[in-house]
């Protein structure tokens, strides 16, 4: 898992969570599971987004994903960040202002329910069938816990 890396990772999350209301335990959970808890992070890119109109640069990787029901590996440009915080800030703005995740983030900034916002954000970000509860299961470990209320107070 690399503590470090976790800590680094919740210090992001925490400062995009002040910054735009995303939670930081979703976003720490999706970087640890997009990033195999920050061991795969191409070009800074340690959520997997793909590659976008003005993104900073492009690279080709190879990814699976389910394409009707069946796994695949395939080809897909993925943007590329000029560094990791940036990415943060990207995929924050992605879950708070981007048209696919509109009414599931409505509906988290009135009822502040994570679990719900979790279930809503993962058939839209990923094509796993298990992707919320393995987001749930990596908020609820105590190494995640642990590292974000510790990046909260470093920024009180």
């Amino acid at each position: 898992m690399g503590l470090q890396r976790v800590q680094d990772a919740a210090r992001c999350a925490v400062a995009c969570e002040r910054a735009t209301g995303v939670p930081a335990e979703l976003t720490i959970a999706q970087w640890a599971l997009e990033s195999g808890w920050g061991h795969h992070q191409p070009d800074n890119n340690c959520f997997g987004i793909k590659a976008y109109a003005g993104c900073y640069g492009v690279q080709l990787l190879e990814t699976t994903e389910v394409i009707n029901g069946a796994t695949q590996t395939v080809n897909r440009e993925f943007a590329t960040f000029p560094t990791l915080a940036a990415c943060f800030e990207k995929h924050a703005q992605l879950i708070s202002q981007a048209s696919p995740y509109r009414n599931v983030w409505k509906e988290y900034e009135m009822t502040k329910d994570l679990h719900a916002l979790v279930v809503g954000v993962a058939p839209i970000y990923a094509t796993g069938s298990n992707y919320a509860e393995t987001l749930l299961a990596i908020i609820a470990m105590p190494e995640v816990t642990s590292a974000l209320a510790n990046a909260r107070g470093e920024a009180s």
